[in-house]
């Protein structure tokens, strides 16, 4: 079986018998705070720029799809309701009654006809 290279941080442990154990290795030179410290902070920088250039793509982009689609319209602002009234409840009960008074009548007479 061939021995497998895990970069620079890992080495396999030579007295671990017919078992092969992986160690982290001692680092080649210690960073001091300082340069941590400043590692952190370019890192810091390039994450603001990264989100800059990202939003100012974003904002390009949304640019060119309103000149290029102007009838699309933006889901997060909401347009007011079509102009179309709403009829009142009142006309659809009198609706019902007059519906039930018809059919009422239709029966009487059709009972008073068979009956009589």
């Amino acid at each position: 079986m061939s021995e497998q290279d895990f970069g620079a941080e890992f080495q396999p442990s030579a007295d671990a018998g017919n078992a092969i154990v992986i160690e982290p290795r001692a680092p080649g030179r210690l960073q001091s705070s300082a340069e941590d410290e400043q590692s952190a902070r370019a890192l810091a920088r390039f994450e603001r720029d990264q989100l800059a250039r990202d939003i100012a793509e974003i904002e390009s982009a949304a640019a060119a799809l309103r000149r290029a689609a102007p009838a699309l319209q933006s889901w997060s602002k909401p347009h007011p309701p079509a102009a179309a009234k709403p009829r009142p409840l009142w006309l659809l009960i009198g609706l019902l009654w007059l519906s039930t008074a018809i059919v009422t009548v239709g029966t009487v007479f059709a009972i008073a006809t068979l009956a009589g």
